[in-house]
C-alpha cells in the first residue's frame, strides 16, 4: 500500500510546498554594506543607457555597480546616528542634459543639490537650496501642474514649495501655500487629488490644502480632517474602487499602516498592518503588473535609537499585495528581505529595464538593491 500511496503523497506535497512559494521574488544586490545615507535616487547620471543609484554622496555605476564619489571625501555615518543626507532626488537642475542630484539634510538643515560635471567627471560642485528644510518627509513632484517638479516641505513659515529660479547656483525662491495658524507638519506630509478636480492638494494627518493650480497669492484654502494616526508619509489613491480618493499612511516611530476612506459621511480610519515598526517610507506601485496599485515598505532600522517599540526587531522590507473582494481593499503582506528595510525615502523603479519594478534603499543596514526575478 505505502508503495503506492508514498509517490502520491510526496507529489502532493511537492504541488503544495510550490503553492506556498511567493508568486514574485527578488534578487538582492548589496552595493555597499556602509551607512552612507537615508535616501536613495535611482537614474542615468552618466548618460550611458543604464541606471545608476546615488546616496548624496557616493554613486554606483549600473550595470556593475561601481562606486564613484561625488564629493572629495566620500562620507560613512555611524549607525547609531544619523546621516545628513536624508532625502535624494534626480533632476537636471541647471537644464545641461545631464542629472543633478538634490540632497535633503537632517531636518531642520540645509537642502543643497550636487551639479553633474558631465562628460568630463570629476568632484560633483555643491550649491545651497533651501537654508532649512523643517520636516522629515519632503516630496519631489509637480505641484501646482506646470510641468516642473518642486519641493513640498515645511518652511519656518508654514507648508511650502521651493525650486530654483533663472540661476539654479543661487537660493532657491520659496512660496508659501499654508496660512499662518495652519498645521506645520514635521511627520505625515503628502500630496495628491483629494477633491477629484485634477489638481494636486497636500495631506498632513490633520486635513488638507486645496490645490488652487498655482504657487502665488493667497494661501491654499485648508479643511480640517482627521487623516491619519500620527504617520510618516501619506499617499492618496483609490482603495476601494469606488471612483474618490482614499489616503494610505504608515508610522514613523511606532506600529501601524492604515488606509482612510472618503465617504459622503466623512473619512474613516481603517488598519492594515501593525506588525512593522517604523515604516517611515511609503511607495505606491503597481508590484505585480494586475492594475492594482500595491504599495512598498520596511522597517527604517534604528529610525531613533531609543524610546520606540521595535527598535531592534528584523529590518523587513516588504511589499503589500492589493486585492479588492465585494468592494472593499484587502492588502497581503510579502517580505522581500528581513535585513535591510527602507530608509526615509526607496525608490522604486524598473532597474535593470525588463517590465518589472525593482527596490533600491540606502539606510543604516547600507545601499541594496533588489531585482525582481522573471
Amino acid at each position: 500500500m505505502c508503495s503506492r500511496l508514498c509517490p502520491l503523497i510526496l507529489a502532493l506535497l511537492a504541488t503544495l510546498a510550490v503553492a506556498a512559494e511567493p508568486a514574485i521574488r527578488f534578487q538582492k544586490i548589496t552595493l555597499d554594506p556602509r551607512f552612507r545615507s537615508e535616501g536613495v535616487a535611482v537614474a542615468d547620471f552618466n548618460n550611458d543607457g543604464a541606471l545608476d543609484v546615488a546616496t548624496g554622496n557616493l554613486l554606483y555605476l549600473g550595470p556593475d555597480w561601481k562606486p564613484q564619489p561625488m564629493l572629495p571625501e566620500a562620507k560613512e555615518f555611524d549607525p547609531k546616528g544619523y546621516s545628513n543626507q536624508f532625502l535624494c532626488f534626480a533632476e537636471d537642475l541647471d537644464r545641461d542634459g545631464w542629472l543633478d542630484l538634490v540632497v535633503v539634510g537632517f531636518p531642520g538643515a540645509e537642502t543643497a543639490w550636487l551639479r553633474n560635471p558631465g562628460a568630463a567627471g570629476g568632484v560633483w560642485a555643491r550649491f545651497a537650496a533651501i537654508a532649512a528644510t523643517g520636516n522629515e518627509s519632503p516630496l519631489w513632484l509637480d505641484v501646482d501642474g506646470d510641468n516642473r517638479r518642486e519641493l513640498l516641505f515645511t518652511a519656518a513659515q508654514g507648508v511650502a514649495v521651493a525650486a530654483p529660479g533663472a540661476d539654479p547656483a543661487a537660493p532657491w525662491p520659496i512660496r508659501v501655500i499654508a496660512g499662518s495658524n495652519d498645521p506645520k507638519p514635521g511627520h505625515g506630509f503628502g500630496c495628491g487629488d483629494v477633491n477629484g478636480d485634477g489638481r494636486r492638494d497636500v495631506l498632513c494627518p490633520e486635513g488638507w490644502w486645496e490645490g488652487r493650480g498655482g504657487l502665488g497669492g493667497e494661501p491654499w484654502p485648508f479643511h480640517p480632517a482627521k487623516l491619519s494616526q500620527s504617520c510618516a508619509q501619506m499617499a492618496v489613491l483609490d482603495a476601494d474602487g469606488d471612483g474618490d480618493a482614499d489616503i494610505l499612511s504608515s508610522s514613523a516611530h511606532g506600529y501601524g499602516i492604515w488606509w482612510t476612506e472618503q465617504t459622503p459621511e466623512g473619512w474613516i480610519l481603517h488598519e492594515i498592518d501593525k506588525s512593522i515598526s517604523q515604516t517611515h517610507a511609503l511607495h505606491l506601485v503597481d508590484v505585480n503588473g494586475d492594475g492594482l496599485l500595491d504599495f512598498v515598505t520596511g522597517k527604517r532600522f534604528w529610525a531613533h535609537t531609543q524610546g520606540d517599540p521595535g527598535i531592534d526587531e528584523p529590518a523587513l522590507l516588504c511589499w503589500f499585495e492589493l486585492q479588492r473582494r465585494e468592494g472593499r481593499p484587502q492588502w497581503t503582506r510579502q517580505v522581500i528581505d528581513d535585513n535591510s528595510g527602507v530608509g526615509l525615502h526607496a525608490q522604486v523603479v524598473d532597474v535593470n529595464l525588463d517590465g518589472r519594478p525593482d527596490v533600491a534603499s540606502s539606510n543604516k543596514k547600507g545601499v541594496t538593491l533588489f531585482v525582481q526575478s522573471p
